[in-house]
């Protein structure tokens, strides 16, 4: 599928859930570049691209409410007073580590609050497409190549959440009369870019040994992740969104970066240190095992979204760790969403 690509999204109504977290305000930056009219709505607010770039200014309007509780009634008089065309659901509960700390609220975040997005959206009659953010973290046997159709099955509360939050969209999806309303789900590798501050990731960890030029405790080295740039996840969540719209179909998407996951977690930190120009001594591996480990190789086969969307991802990871180093030390100075902006109007013009 070829997108019509920038023009597709003028003027487009959309509704980002979670768009104070990281994927979310960067989603909320490339909609706004591509003429839409954006919309917010998280729990609360967060550190990172959200304050350095100022995305609150470049929403139409936001809110804040729990998407999660049993009463939904908030988030049904946000969708009702919006009347989305689209709406990207990526609020969650995102880390495996918290969600051994915090299972309740990563089980009502990732699962309830999904099925309250699918429960208001079936009553939003201008809705067309719907897409839910899982993980690619669903599968099984998470070292294979799997594809879309491949075993899922979690090990921790987190993939769990999203393995159980999965079987729940297609239930939904069997049960609603609502036949005009395609609900995707995009399985999306490790993303990393500009502006992640969420506790106990690699880049957020990266990030502030080097703005401090502290000791880097790297906690996994040998971990392979298919690591991959937050513009080229974001671009294929567009892709996915609009084939949605278009021919009314909900599928599911695996998005991979095959030439990126030949690298480990120490490739990528060592990486990062030499772009920053900052000693590689200051980068300590740990060995010690911790009580909750998580696996050490995921793998996602993304061949179906380069068929049927024509997606593939631009960046390969020295270029990926350029433009992260980049956008760090200038938002180590300013703020606004001028220097994001830029990189998105980069990436979009490949």
């Amino acid at each position: 599928m070829k997108t019509k690509s920038l023009n597709f999204w003028k003027s487009k109504r959309v509704l980002i859930t979670g768009h104070t977290g990281f994927k979310g305000s960067w989603l909320v930056l490339m909609l706004s570049y591509l003429g839409a009219e954006v919309y917010g709505v998280s729990r609360e607010k967060k550190d990172g691209i959200y304050e350095k770039a100022n995305v609150s200014g470049i929403c139409s309007k936001e809110y804040f409410t729990d998407i999660s509780s049993k009463n939904y009634k908030d988030l049904e008089e946000i969708v009702n007073a919006i009347k989305p065309e689209v709406i990207f659901h990526f609020a969650a509960q995102s880390l495996v580590i918290k969600s051994y700390e915090d299972p309740a609220d990563t089980i009502h975040t990732n699962i309830i609050g999904t099925y309250n997005v699918m429960e208001v959206s079936n009553n939003c009659k201008e809705l067309k497409s719907l897409v839910v953010a899982t993980t690619d973290k669903v599968y099984k046997n998470p070292s294979e190549d799997n594809t879309e159709a491949s075993e899922l099955g979690g090990k921790d509360f987190y993939s769990a959440s999203k393995v159980s939050c999965e079987m729940i969209i297609q239930a939904f999806i069997k049960a609603s009369k609502r036949k005009d309303l395609a609900i995707s789900i995009v399985r999306s590798g490790n993303v990393i870019g500009g502006g992640d501050r969420a506790e106990n990731r690699l880049m957020t960890d990266l990030v502030t040994s080097l703005l401090q030029n502290s000791e880097f405790n790297l906690r996994m080295p040998n971990s392979i992740r298919p690591w991959q740039y937050i513009l080229d996840s974001l671009y294929g969540y567009l892709l996915v969104a609009e084939k949605g719209l278009e021919n009314n179909e909900s599928e599911v998407f695996n998005l991979n970066s095959d030439k990126n996951n030949k690298f480990n977690a120490e490739d990528i930190s060592k990486m990062m240190f030499r772009k920053w120009d900052a000693p590689l001594s200051n980068i300590k591996l740990e060995n010690n095992k911790k009580e909750h480990e998580e696996v050490k190789t995921l793998k996602i086969n993304s061949s179906k979204a380069k068929l049927k969307l024509n997606w593939e991802p631009k960046y390969n990871l020295e270029k990926i760790v350029s433009e992260i180093v980049e956008w760090e030390k200038n938002y180590s100075v300013n703020t606004g969403p001028s220097f994001s902006i830029l990189q998105i109007e980069k990436y979009l013009e490949l």
